[in-house]
């Protein structure tokens, strides 16, 4: 088998919108003032998609650090190495990702997976299934995640010979994102979960002050989860049926993509899912900002307090920037008079 099909993921346009940061005398030199930061319009090209299914060896797992190819070469002698046959199958080599992250597992994989099986099936007029090609040892997440979407895997570190799906690019495919997700019905799915979700952190880059902003969003009804303690089904259940939400920037942030509140509501731009992401001012980044086209939602952002280790960092040295080193790891502060911004600026009435 030799098929290669070429298709476009749509481009798409993400509106204007504010960021909300904590107060500062940079802003006004005698008191402290919440910064108004405007975001312009930004637009997300199409993306030029090729896929090719081609019968054949994957190839031995190339990437990993140091520490695993010398395990890999001194266990050689010891380890059956011989290629994995799963003739008639179709495969796919996801041994260049994480399997410890779950944005990169359901944005850089299973976007790319459920979207090329969706794509082979019209194109066979039959089901297809796509077995994902994992590590040998991975963590648990990834049975998680796979199982509950219902995609096979396979772990191992050896050639594996099928039907090799390749799709260049993997990344990048935010418009097809939802339409993949909610077409599936989530195994164990609660219908019965809150419609305002304050998704909180753990580890890296968590809040100081996050008993302090959860008493102040459960005053206005929001209930507090922290994604990474559930099983799929019910992190998924709870993205799905939220309306509003409140999210400490990280992974945990990729499960809206289940959301459905703005399909259900297509004919009307903007009455999905209302975003509000908290984000270090060490590590400032708006990747979801572009979940507010792609779900018919809105969104806007509130920065937490600057810190001089901060300052000296980002715009007064030249080290690397590393997201688990400090200061781009550590706690960060959000103001409450900040946050409640954010909550007037997307009518999320309290």
């Amino acid at each position: 088998m030799d098929i290669q099909l070429h298709e476009q993921v749509p481009g798409y346009v993400m509106k204007p919108t504010m960021m909300f940061a904590y107060p500062t005398c940079i802003a006004d030199v005698y008191t402290p003032t919440i910064e108004h930061i405007y975001l312009p319009e930004e637009h997300s090209p199409a993306v030029d998609v090729q896929i090719r299914v081609a019968t054949g060896n994957t190839g031995a797992r190339q990437n990993g650090t140091l520490k695993w190819k010398l395990y890999r070469s001194l266990t050689r002698p010891f380890k059956d190495t011989s290629t994995l046959d799963l003739s008639g199958k179709f495969v796919f080599d996801a041994r260049y990702e994480t399997d410890k992250n779950i944005a990169h597992i359901l944005e850089n994989v299973c976007t790319a997976v459920l979207w090329v099986q969706k794509l082979l099936s019209r194109h066979f007029d039959q089901e297809i299934k796509i077995h994902v090609i994992l590590r040998e040892h991975i963590s648990k997440l990834p049975y998680d995640i796979y199982g509950t979407l219902g995609i096979p895997i396979i772990c191992t570190d050896n050639d594996v010979h099928g039907h090799v799906v390749q799709v260049t690019p993997y990344w990048g495919l935010d418009s097809i994102q939802p339409e993949q997700f909610n077409r599936i019905d989530i195994k164990g799915y609660n219908p019965n979960t809150p419609e305002r979700v304050f998704i909180a952190r753990k580890g890296n880059r968590r809040l100081s002050n996050n008993d302090e902003v959860s008493q102040f969003l459960q005053e206005r009804g929001f209930t507090m989860y922290y994604l990474e303690d559930l099983p799929a089904s019910e992190k998924w259940s709870i993205c799905r049926n939220a309306k509003a939400v409140v999210a400490v920037h990280g992974a945990g942030t990729s499960n809206l993509l289940f959301n459905h509140q703005g399909l259900k509501t297509s004919d009307q731009p903007g009455s999905g899912v209302k975003l509000i992401e908290l984000l270090s001012p060490s590590f400032c980044l708006a990747t979801y900002r572009r979940f507010a086209p792609l779900l018919n939602g809105q969104w806007c952002a509130v920065r937490g307090q600057i810190t001089p280790e901060t300052l000296r960092y980002l715009d007064f040295s030249n080290k690397p920037r590393s997201p688990l080193r400090s200061p781009m790891k550590d706690p960060y502060r959000i103001d409450l008079k900040t946050l409640q911004l954010a909550l007037d600026y997307l009518q999320i009435e309290t």
